[in-house]
């Protein structure tokens, strides 16, 4: 598991003076399986995704945005799942918005192949995958 960590605020004059602060968190779950197939979504993925967005996120009054990433590495890649996952969307808002955020992120990768398989809420960080592991 891998974490990062945002904090932006702005103060009028010193620090015990805040006008306003928030939050900014992103954690990553890295696995790697011999076989994913359709069954692992049900057993595995969909109650992971569950299981992160109700005890991972931390909702405060600084909370802006949680993103909760799912990585799964594996040489054997169910392409009816990689259908399935590039439909897969789970967010979730608090309080209509006002105290922000989370998405659930999830990124296959044939480590045969090297292709990557994801949501469309992975798009804006793919490309740093690729990099790293291309």
């Amino acid at each position: 598991m891998g974490e990062f960590i945002l904090s932006n605020s702005k103060y009028f004059l010193s620090r015990q003076k805040v006008i306003w602060s928030y939050d900014n968190k992103e954690y990553i779950f890295v696995k790697s399986l011999q076989n994913i197939s359709l069954n692992d979504f049900d057993n595995f993925i969909f109650p992971f995704s569950n299981f992160a967005l109700n005890n991972v996120v931390n909702i405060n009054e600084n909370h802006m945005s949680t993103y909760v990433t799912l990585f799964l590495t594996s040489p054997n890649i169910d392409l009816e799942l990689s259908s399935l996952i590039k439909k897969f969307k789970k967010r979730r808002s608090y309080k209509f918005g006002l105290r922000g955020y989370s998405n659930f992120r999830i990124i296959l990768f044939n480590t045969l192949t090297k292709e990557f398989f994801y949501n469309k809420d992975s798009k804006d960080i793919i490309n740093f995958y690729k990099e790293v592991l291309l």
